[in-house]
């Protein structure tokens, strides 16, 4: 007596299903139906014993030493990449360091050049502040001379009509003997005039001189006070690049920093998760932790026969529970089937 109910039917080629959309689930469903019909394995079929366990748990061992192997491997590739990362940022900070000191120095040369040259321009400004009152005190005394010039020429226009006085008071007094001593008074005003033009000319001359000393320091000073600010500009540039360039290595020393924090915290919270795992299987064990926690190797290769453990537990677990309600028949074949195996 068939299991179910015809599902095929009788074509041209042969036999088709009724319904071929459900002819692969009917299949199945069919096959998996143990509790009317014993599936007999057949004799090349592997029985679950501990030969094929055995068999199953040296494949799983050799690949997780597979994957173990290549993992470290990795780890080992990526510590040899760290270190020279590493290396090279300390290199290229030490080489930083030194040109930063560099720079340091050179622009305390420039701060000292500039102090002295302010310093210059400085001396210059007081010495400009007191020629320009000498010229000033010079410029008062020619105003006094030639105020003192124009009266004594009208001292004398107004006492020429008084010559004619002096000649008669000359030949009417007794003072005067001669002509000659009227005459050696009017030398010596003669001289006093002399005089009195000499150092009009030489304090001209002096003054002119002072203009053109002036003149030249001023111009002198303009130069080296341009010359000055355009240095100061050329270093400000400079400074500015450089304060560029320092802040952008900045960042990336940050950035190397915060990876290799991040790093080493992920490797710190792996090794505790690893640490925890073992003494929870050797406390469930009812041992005390022989590894340290530095011992990554013994932990593992300890979590690693606990998980095996759980495996084959799990395995006989389900296959116990797949066997029950069946015979002791169902569970391991009739006599029957032995004899023809």
């Amino acid at each position: 007596m068939p299991r179910r109910k015809p599902i095929t039917k009788l074509g041209v080629f042969g036999k088709y299903d009724q319904n071929p959309e459900k002819a692969v689930e009917n299949y199945f469903e069919s096959k998996l139906n143990n509790k009317f019909h014993i599936n007999v394995p057949g004799w090349d079929v592997a029985r679950n014993g501990f030969e094929l366990k055995g068999i199953h748990t040296d494949r799983e061992y050799m690949e997780i030493t597979k994957e173990q192997h290549r993992m470290r491997a990795q780890a080992e590739r990526q510590v040899a990449v760290n270190r020279k990362r590493l290396r090279q940022t300390t290199e290229l900070l030490q080489r930083m360091r030194s040109e930063f000191v560099e720079l340091n120095d050179f622009l305390k040369d420039c701060e000292m050049k500039e102090q002295n040259a302010l310093d210059t321009v400085k001396r210059e400004k007081e010495k400009h502040e007191q020629y320009g009152k000498k010229i000033a005190q010079l410029e008062t005394d020619l105003e006094k001379l030639d105020d003192f010039v124009v009266k004594y020429e009208q001292t004398i226009d107004q006492f020429e009509p008084f010559e004619r006085v002096m000649k008669e008071t000359i030949a009417e007094s007794k003072t005067f003997n001669d002509m000659e001593e009227l005459i050696q008074r009017c030398d010596s005003l003669l001289l006093a005039q002399v005089e009195i033009s000499a150092v009009e000319q030489q304090k001209i001359q002096e003054i002119e001189e002072i203009r053109q000393n002036l003149f030249k320091a001023t111009k002198t000073a303009l130069h080296i006070i341009t010359g000055l600010n355009n240095d100061l500009s050329e270093l400000l540039t400079q400074y500015v690049a450089a304060k560029e360039e320092g802040l952008r290595w900045e960042k990336s020393v940050t950035v190397v920093k915060s990876y290799m924090v991040e790093n080493e915290s992920s490797m710190n919270c792996l090794l505790d998760a690893i640490n925890h795992v073992y003494m929870l299987l050797r406390k469930r064990r009812g041992a005390q932790p022989k590894a340290p926690r530095g011992d990554v190797e013994t932990q593992l290769d300890h979590i690693k026969e606990e998980i095996e453990i759980l495996h084959e537990v799990r395995k006989l677990a389900a296959a116990k529970r797949a066997n029950d309600g069946h015979s002791l028949c169902a569970e391991k074949g009739t006599e029957r089937r032995k004899t023809a195996l």
